[in-house]
């Protein structure tokens, strides 16, 4: 269960990674402290100084006579509030660019971002940072150049600026292929302003894309589609132009698909792209469409056409796309189809029948009766299609009956093809409540007991009732099994107030493994203010030689006493540092916990501004963005 092996360490991981153990910093000097106004640089410009706040003068002394003790990340962030007004700074703060902390990098870019136009000049050391090794401050870098494009609302711009703009569009393009998809989001939110200034900037962008999708490795282009298709509908004008060409139509299909309903702007070009055509780029199309649902009626006609086509994979397309759109037009074809030959499209096709008409209780007994048949055929992608088609019919089924199909799914999770194990293990997670009764007599098989518990931890607070089955498996011989356990009793949260004497007694054992004690301290952190028995522990273990499990422990300290203002001192720096990493879930807790602390987190500012814009993940842009309002006083 590759996608459920994955989950069952992500929680264990980003609690490494608030140590900051995931990626290495080369930073060297103190963290700032220093409070930052917005990422514009109209508001940066009109911040107003209180009477003891340094002179821009002052500041470029400080920089520049390099003093021992002085940050020069303080400096520069405090440079940058005066945004356009730091232009005298500018040479500085571009000569900052070489420095061998990368935190001095990136916060000169951002300070350069700040000046906006006026700072056109720094465009090539800019570009050059591009290349940078910090994968932050190439973000920053990639952010600076789209402020000074956004910036300049000149009508004509002179050729020499013209020019000096140009030269940014392919440097951006190659970074929008980054491996990291905070540079990747950075350069196609500058594109974008680029794309903006004129019909031939946009040509060339376009021109290029498809060049790199064309000629790029798939394990290269596939994370830049899933950066576009997290841009939502801000990527879909640009996609539309993309389906134009012939090297970048697939390509853009797929990020369509990603992006779903909010891609119905595209309706009408992948229509004509599944009606006739390469039979992938066909396929593709029909699953973009199908990704739509509703909104991309105007598809229906087109694709109970291809019902009738030659080529099975496509005809099996055509029916799930015509149950996802719910095209009503299509009733008639596609009772055809259950009553044909191919007993697979019989199954889609009254599948979509029954999605179509959810109140039919006859056609979605079918369906169901036909699905759970498939579970047992000798076809893995039938078996495992099958799994996800259950769970899609699932909210119009008695009770009784989810109950029923979860125990047949809770059976496939040991299923020996890993398509069926996954889609019955996502399957079980979306029935929820009703799977639990089905899932807690698995953890008492060896073989099947930890994917059973991956998924009841991704089932979250429902899996209330197997508490108590956690709660033993805390004491398990097997010390892996026990860590899985914590992190199941964590995704509870705090109505798992009875696991922390468990938990408690585990993070107390110094002859446990580390990754225990660290699944320990992170449930105990996830429970919250019920785990107050255990804070005196907490506390003492935020002190550990063990940097990882200080990390951990200061962490869920601040969970289980969240206005012990002793503890952000210690606090903020390690958060801010996991902000920085790799795992997304660090992220999204790092965030959530500095928004906690609110304004005694002022130093987090900077990383916080620019995860709330540039992180490849919509949850931990949010918490960031709710982060910096709370630190603010907003």
């Amino acid at each position: 269960m590759e996608c459920l092996q994955r989950r069952r360490w992500t929680a264990l991981i980003c609690i490494l990674a608030l140590a900051g153990c995931t990626k290495p910093q080369q930073a060297t000097r103190p963290a700032p402290s220093a409070t930052v106004t917005p990422a514009t640089p109209a508001a940066a410009s009109s911040a107003t100084e209180s009477a003891s706040a340094p002179t821009l003068d002052e500041l470029l002394s400080k920089l520049a006579a390099g003093k021992e003790g002085t940050d020069p990340v303080v400096v520069i962030d405090e440079i940058a509030k005066f945004g356009q007004r730091a232009k005298p700074a500018l040479g500085q703060l571009v000569k900052a660019f070489a420095d061998e902390d990368p935190r001095v990098r990136w916060h000169a870019a951002r300070a350069v971002g700040l000046i906006g136009e006026d700072a056109r000049s720094a465009l090539p050391a800019l570009v050059a940072m591009l290349a940078d090794s910090d994968a932050i401050a190439v973000t920053q870098a990639a952010a600076a150049i789209g402020s000074i494009h956004e910036d300049d609302g000149r009508e004509t711009i002179p050729e020499a600026d013209a020019a000096a703009y140009a030269a940014t569009i392919e440097p951006l393009m190659k970074t929008a292929m980054h491996p990291d998809g905070r540079p990747r989001r950075s350069a196609m939110r500058a594109l974008r302003h680029v794309a903006r200034r004129s019909a031939q900037s946009r040509e060339k962008i376009v021109d290029l894309f498809a060049d790199q999708l064309a000629d790029a490795d798939p394990a290269v282009v596939m994370p830049a589609l899933h950066t576009l298709a997290d841009m939502e509908e801000e990527a879909v004008p640009f996609l539309l132009e993309s389906l134009q060409g012939p090297k970048s139509r697939y390509w853009a299909t797929l990020a369509l698909a990603e992006i779903g309903p909010k891609a119905a702007a595209a309706t009408e070009p992948l229509t004509a792209l599944a009606a006739a055509g390469d039979t992938e780029e066909r396929l593709q199309a029909i699953l973009a469409l199908a990704a739509i649902g509703d909104k991309a009626a105007a598809a229906a006609p087109a694709l109970v056409a291809v019902l009738d086509s030659d080529d099975d994979t496509l005809r099996h397309a055509a029916a799930f796309a015509l149950g996802n759109i719910r095209a009503v037009a299509a009733d008639e074809p596609l009772r055809r189809a259950v009553a044909g030959a191919d007993p697979f499209l019989a199954s889609v096709a009254s599948w979509a029948l029954a999605r179509i008409h959810p109140d039919d209780a006859k056609l979605v007994a079918d369906a169901v009766s036909r699905l759970r048949k498939d579970l047992d055929a000798p076809s893995g992608f039938a078996h495992a299609g099958a799994a996800s088609a259950l769970s899609d019919l699932a909210p119009g089924l008695t009770s009784d009956m989810r109950g029923e199909i979860a125990v047949e799914l809770a059976d496939a999770l040991g299923d020996a093809d890993p398509r069926t194990s996954v889609a019955a293990g996502a399957a079980l997670v979306r029935l929820g409540a009703d799977a639990v009764g089905a899932l807690r007599p698995k953890l008492g098989d060896a073989a099947l007991r930890r994917p059973t518990m991956d998924v009841l931890a991704a089932i979250g607070p429902a899996a209330k009732p197997a508490l108590d089955d956690m709660i033993a498996a805390l004491a398990d011989a097997e010390p892996e099994y026990r860590a899985e356990a914590a992190l199941a009793i964590a995704a509870i949260g705090t109505d798992a107030a009875a696991a922390v004497p468990a938990l408690r007694k585990n993070l107390a054992d110094e002859s446990a493994p580390p990754a225990v004690r660290y699944a320990a301290a992170y449930a105990l952190g996830r429970i919250g203010p019920a785990a107050v028995e255990a804070e005196p522990l907490l506390r003492t273990l935020a002190s550990a030689a063990d940097e990882t499990m200080a990390a951990v422990a200061v962490w869920a300290a601040l969970k289980v006493k969240p206005e012990d203002k002793s503890l952000f001192e210690v606090a903020v720096p390690r958060l801010r540092r996991a902000l920085r990493g790799d795992r997304e879930m660090a992220r999204l807790e790092a965030a959530a916990a500095l928004g906690d602390i609110g304004p005694a987190a002022e130093g987090a500012l900077p990383i916080l501004e620019l995860v709330s814009e540039e992180d490849d993940s919509r949850a931990v842009r949010a918490a960031a963005a709710q982060a910096l309002a709370k630190i603010r006083g907003k």
